[in-house]
């Protein structure tokens, strides 16, 4: 699985709050995992669970509102929470990329598709345009855009959302980063289109080594693309460990909550579940673990305690210290 046994990226109890009027939404609150060169990492959690801002905290991309508490993020042994703007600009699209959630919104309107990725290859590359536009045309030929020599001067609202999808990802790709962030990347596209997309984000990771942080809220596609799993609830890691780990023997009430409501091919007449309740407002967290009242699990010790993940085995974690009741209820 693993390329190298030292990670490229480490994340240690990141915490990231935004100031509001109405109060501090502590949308990070927390969270540490690893990635390792050449595996893909998959975070996964309802909406609202903090995994987008997650992400825009690793790239730095926060706006005026956020504030980064504490907590370290170290690409290949350097803190990039302690470095300045310029030297992460020099990082940011260059080792460590991201393809944004929707297209239509990250693309910009009024540049041509091959613009926005020459702007990238000019910037860290240090080409000429004419080298660059010849780069941007490969690009799109391998994410599988037909004709890029005529795509290539197309704006996005030209392009359906398949290939604006495409488009981003090509130009994610253009320095050949180190890390690629993908936030939800098939959200918005239907089944067959999301399947082409997967793959080719599988295809192009085999062929550039890098490693791989999916961040979505589909158990399928985690099932699909992820070596290992971060599940996170209400800012916080809840479960951590390989993908057959949590698929196979989760050790958390919500990890299993999520299982639980999809169906499952391997499984006949299965009943699925819905997820009592809804994710906690961030400005009024519950007491104790943020999960208990939606919890079909809860005892009275949950609403006091506050709990950390811990080790379950050498590579599984979890943050439910009464994680044994799974093993009662006929988890596979």
């Amino acid at each position: 699985m693993y390329v190298s046994r030292e990670p490229i990226l480490q994340v240690k109890n990141l915490k990231t709050y935004f100031y509001t009027e109405d109060g501090v939404i502590k949308a990070v609150d927390g969270v540490s995992f690893e990635l390792y060169k050449g595996e893909t990492l998959g975070i996964v959690g309802e909406s609202g669970s903090g995994k987008s801002v997650t992400s825009l905290t690793i790239m730095r991309l926060l706006d005026e509102k956020a504030k980064i508490e504490s907590g370290e993020i170290l690409f290949k042994g350097k803190d990039l929470l302690k470095i300045s703007e310029e030297e992460m600009r020099k990082i940011r699209g260059n080792d460590i990329a991201m393809i944004f959630q929707e297209p239509m919104v990250a693309l910009n309107p009024v540049y041509t598709i091959g613009d926005q990725i020459m702007e990238a290859i000019i910037l860290h590359q240090k080409v000429k345009e004419s080298e660059a536009r010849k780069i941007a045309i490969d690009l799109l030929r391998k994410v599988g855009i037909p004709e890029p020599e005529k795509r290539v001067d197309q704006y996005p609202h030209q392009l359906s959302g398949g290939m604006r999808q495409r488009a981003m990802i090509a130009m994610a790709l253009s320095c050949r980063p180190q890390i690629l962030i993908a936030d939800e990347p098939t959200t918005a596209l239907d089944v067959t289109i999301q399947a082409q997309i997967l793959e080719l984000m599988k295809e192009l990771q085999r062929e550039y080594g890098m490693a791989l942080i999916m961040i979505t809220h589909d158990m399928g596609v985690i099932a699909e693309t992820a070596d290992r799993v971060a599940v996170m609830y209400a800012g916080r890691v809840v479960e951590y460990g390989t993908v057959d780990e949590i698929f196979k023997n989760p050790k958390h009430p919500y990890t299993y909550a999520l299982l639980s409501s999809i169906p499952r091919l391997d499984v006949e007449d299965q009943e699925l579940k819905s997820i009592p309740g809804t994710v906690p407002d961030p400005l009024n967290f519950p007491s104790g673990c943020r999960f208990h009242p939606r919890c079909e699990f809860a005892r009275e010790e949950c609403k006091n305690l506050d709990p950390k993940l811990f080790e379950v085995s050498p590579s599984h974690y979890t943050a439910c210290p009464f994680y044994g009741v799974l093993e009662n209820v006929g988890v596979k």
